[in-house]
């Protein structure tokens, strides 16, 4: 394997963008589609129809869910889209300028492989990458918009989105391309129900946001044992729980610091880049709901990724779950350190120092995730190699190939 040097302030734009040579394919956690507009209505059951309208505002066409405006992404259509990669100097904090996001982003019509499942196993083969999982775009944002009291609502527009989600990609047809279904636990019948189905068709992952669970009147942690049976089938089966970065409810905590509690998935003021409120909190939380709620104890065997989260909040939570463990061992049946390094994978973001990562969580259970082709990702997976560069030869190809493939159970 050929390697360059990179200094931490290298960005990819001054690497060649399919980064150093290394003499195996990559296996990419974190790609995404962009959403055919009729991705939450070609299989809609027409009593929900109410939920979901496109209308036109301003002069262009956007969505409405339960009557809400998508905020999301800018564009729900995605035509014209961001440029993959393009505010990268952003997110490496390098915005020497002061720019403003909007000025930095580059916009170009929306490219085939985004949308259509052969162009993007041909771009896959241009970038040397065996094997994708492909996540959601606009139905990262869905879940929250959806809650209105009406369980059987939202739950019927997720399954739709489901079917549509298997239409256009598949769930794993030829071991190119992973997709897994949206779930909530919303309703824990209809939950299990859809976990079925998913199961049915040979899903190897589902796919949660970072939240609690809405229930009228209250909510409830996502390990609470009333949802043991759904845990349990996707423990038997093997499938993983990738718990992806979306709008998790978080932002209306702003409004008491006199913020705006409108999600948008970029920034929005300083006061929400240093809270982290929408990626670092709400998955510092899930995972430390999940061991201190006795999940993993319930179901050894169960597995959840943490993509597009980042890393930074994994050391606290080693800390925090230290202390509490030294504090008062007879509140948890085993160390919870230890269930949370044997049952959570976890992939960076490339801002992160990956060495930290490797340090207090082993370099098994690190992933690579490109976020291709979104704006905020980068502009080829290969183009994050030099980041790699310091885990050493053994466990950069862990990260970069073989701890997915054991994870997908290839």
């Amino acid at each position: 394997m050929t390697m360059v040097e990179a200094s931490p302030n290298t960005t990819a734009a001054e690497l060649n963008v399919n980064g150093p040579a290394i003499d195996y394919a990559l296996c990419d956690a974190d790609e995404h589609y962009y959403e055919a507009e009729d991705a939450l209505t070609r299989y809609l059951d027409p009593k929900y129809r109410r939920a979901v309208r496109w209308i036109e505002m301003g002069g262009r066409k956007t969505l409405l869910i339960n009557d809400r405006l998508v905020t999301v992404v800018p564009n729900p259509t995605y035509d014209p889209v961001g440029v993959p990669g393009s505010i990268e100097t952003y997110f490496r904090a390098q915005n020497h300028e002061g720019k403003e996001l909007r000025d930095m982003m580059k916009m170009h019509p929306i490219q085939p492989e985004y949308r259509d499942r052969d162009a993007r196993v041909a771009k896959l083969d241009e970038f040397g990458v065996q094997l994708t999982w492909m996540l959601p775009s606009l139905g990262l944002g869905v879940e929250e918009l959806l809650w209105s009291g009406e369980p059987e609502v939202a739950m019927g527009v997720l399954s739709a989105y489901n079917k549509w989600v298997n239409d256009d990609w598949g769930f794993d047809r030829d071991g190119r391309i992973m997709t897994g279904p949206l779930i909530s636990l919303l309703d824990a019948d209809l939950a299990e129900a859809e976990v079925d189905d998913a199961l049915a068709i040979g899903t190897r992952m589902i796919v949660m946001r970072p939240a609690p669970v809405m229930i009228p009147g209250r909510h409830r942690s996502p390990a609470d044992p009333r949802y043991d049976r759904i845990w349990a089938k996707l423990a038997e089966a093997g499938v993983v729980v990738a718990i992806h970065a979306a709008d998790s409810g978080y932002t209306k905590l702003m409004a008491d610091w006199g913020e705006s509690p409108v999600y948008t998935g970029v920034k929005q003021s300083p006061l929400t880049e240093v809270l982290s409120i929408g990626i670092e909190r709400p998955i510092y939380d899930m995972i430390a709901a999940m061991i201190c709620h006795g999940l993993f104890d319930r179901h050894p065997t169960l597995k959840v990724a943490a993509l597009e989260l980042g890393s930074q909040w994994v050391p606290a939570l080693h800390r925090n779950l230290k202390r509490a463990y030294g504090k008062s061992p007879q509140d948890f049946k085993c160390d919870p350190v230890e269930a949370f390094k044997q049952h959570v994978w976890v992939a960076p973001f490339y801002e992160d120092d990956i060495t930290v990562l490797r340090d207090c969580h082993s370099a098994d259970r690190i992933l690579l995730g490109s976020d291709w082709p979104h704006p905020e990702g980068l502009a080829s997976p290969k183009s994050w190699i030099p980041d790699f560069v310091a885990l050493g030869e053994t466990d950069m190809k862990k990260a970069l190939r073989t701890n997915l493939l054991e994870l997908s159970n290839y």
